[in-house]
């Protein structure tokens, strides 16, 4: 067992979008398989109009993460009657469960929102439970600075001393890591969790052998230690880290449903279909 965990493979962001008022890259599952378990999938966005028509989810959560150098925000609405506003540096959990509608637009209108949203999975025990929407102000997320103006947010979970308030019913760690030119750093994670690193900005050496990333790129990073080193370029660099303790469960999925089996999926249809979600 190696003492620091190595970078085992590295992606770019593939484009999903690529216009004026919606630019996209999305990494998931395709990319990964099972390597990123529990998370299913993150999309890094550019958003200045509303694209997406209400639409539903099921057993899994969608998390939004507006980062802090977003303009706007966004207006959440959902058929829990949530209307809440994730601004720069908020986080918004929709816990979907059984199933849930929701719709997220830019505000004010045309401001250019900057984020992520990531797909994380619900253990087979919790794909059916009541959906519920969970928020977390910026203020309220427990900061670890850096020297030279670096910083890590403890979005979710607990790192350098510091835990989140979010309590979701799958337990991950996500952080929002800012590094100044030549920063360095040492994560410590559970050594049978996986993780991944998604550049937002800048570049840097990971793992083990220094493996370089740049912008939008993104790599899975071996389990089996609990050491992870990461170190800035001349540029500095922001990235962000999510990990995990896999479920090893299987998946099904179609559309915006994740189950366990072909005839869940057909459940959480019908269920919709039927207007058993709600509406908006």
């Amino acid at each position: 067992m190696s003492a620091e965990r190595n970078v085992i493979q590295i992606v770019r962001a593939e484009v999903m979008s690529d216009r004026p008022e919606f630019r996209a890259y999305s990494l998931g599952r395709h990319n990964f398989g099972d390597g990123i378990d529990p998370f299913i999938q993150l999309d890094h966005f550019y958003m200045r109009a509303p694209i997406f028509p209400p639409h539903p989810h099921a057993g899994f959560s969608a998390v939004t993460y507006m980062f802090e150098d977003s303009v706007g925000s966004f207006q959440n609405r959902d058929s829990l009657g949530d209307h809440a506003l994730i601004h720069p540096g908020d986080l918004h959990w929709t816990q979907a469960g059984s199933g849930i509608i929701h719709e997220e637009v830019p505000s004010p209108p045309g401001s250019l929102c900057h984020g992520a949203q990531i797909f994380v999975n619900l253990a087979a025990k919790h794909k059916w439970s009541q959906p519920v929407a969970l928020h977390l102000d910026s203020a309220q997320v427990p900061e670890y600075l850096i020297s030279k103006g670096g910083k890590v947010r403890v979005v979710v979970g607990t790192a350098f001393g510091l835990t989140s308030p979010l309590q979701p019913l799958t337990p991950v760690t996500l952080l929002d890591v800012t590094l100044p030119p030549q920063g360095k750093i040492v994560h410590t994670l559970p050594s049978l969790h996986h993780a991944f690193v998604h550049v937002i900005e800048g570049s840097g050496e990971f793992g083990a052998e220094r493996s370089h990333l740049g912008t939008l790129d993104v790599a899975l990073l071996e389990p089996g230690s609990e050491i992870a080193i990461i170190q800035a370029d001349e540029c500095g660099l922001h990235y962000l880290l999510g990990a995990g303790a896999p479920l090893n469960e299987p998946i099904v999925s179609q559309g915006p449903f994740v189950m366990n089996t072909a005839e869940e999926i057909q459940r959480a249809a019908i269920a919709y279909q039927s207007g058993r979600m709600g509406c908006l």
